[in-house]
């Protein structure tokens, strides 16, 4: 009986603390039916979840990078682009694509081009390849390369990215000389490699 007697109090106190928990913690201190321990207990752990839905949740948004359509790997990628590079020219033309039966590919710039391995209509691998003859000119291509890695792991943050690109020796290297190396990064295998000024760089992700 003390249960549904105190019923609409205890409601009230987690919908506060849950979408609005200023309110919460008053009301909490002012008409919890909880002794002082439990009850500050409760707020800190709703208090959590709020920040988390609103804060933390969003910059980390889930993608099942196994099923990213031609439409939706070129989203998402132009979405970095724009938050990420706005001043590169990155974007990719989803209505000038060059179509090869499942697969795509664009030109990026005059050096730099993205293609895309498409099987069951998703997309398996990004092979993002490059001509670099100038400083400006590998900074875009590296820029991409980055533009790749946050679209296929929304979940790193610029520091993780850049270590994706570490450990490819991509920041330790010029582009002009020879690199062999991969590592991986969830289900994604991140490859780079160089021969004769060209750069290869390849995103397969995982079955």
């Amino acid at each position: 009986m003390d249960f549904l007697k105190n019923y609409p109090r205890v409601i009230g106190m987690f919908i506060l603390l849950l979408f609005i928990p200023p309110l919460g913690w008053i009301f909490t201190y002012r008409f919890s039916p909880y002794d002082k321990k439990t009850s500050w207990a409760i707020a800190t752990v709703c208090t959590f979840f709020f920040v988390y839905a609103v804060f933390i949740s969003p910059q980390h948004e889930f993608v099942d990078v196994g099923k990213l359509t031609r439409e939706s790997f070129c989203t998402r990628y132009n979405e970095q682009v724009a938050k990420l590079a706005p001043n590169l020219s990155l974007t990719v033309d989803e209505n000038n694509l060059k179509i090869d039966g499942d697969n795509f590919s664009y030109d990026i710039t005059e050096k730099i081009k993205i293609a895309a391995q498409v099987e069951n209509n998703f997309v398996r691998e990004v092979v993002v390849t490059a001509a670099p003859k100038t400083t400006d000119e590998s900074f875009q291509a590296l820029n991409c390369y980055g533009l790749v890695i946050a679209t296929l792991n929304p979940e790193l943050n610029q520091d993780k990215r850049g270590e994706v690109l570490r450990e490819l020796k991509l920041l330790e290297t010029n582009l002009k000389e020879n690199i062999n190396s991969s590592t991986e990064s969830g289900r994604i295998t991140y490859s780079i490699k160089t021969d004769g000024g060209k750069v290869t760089f390849t995103a397969k992700i995982a079955d």
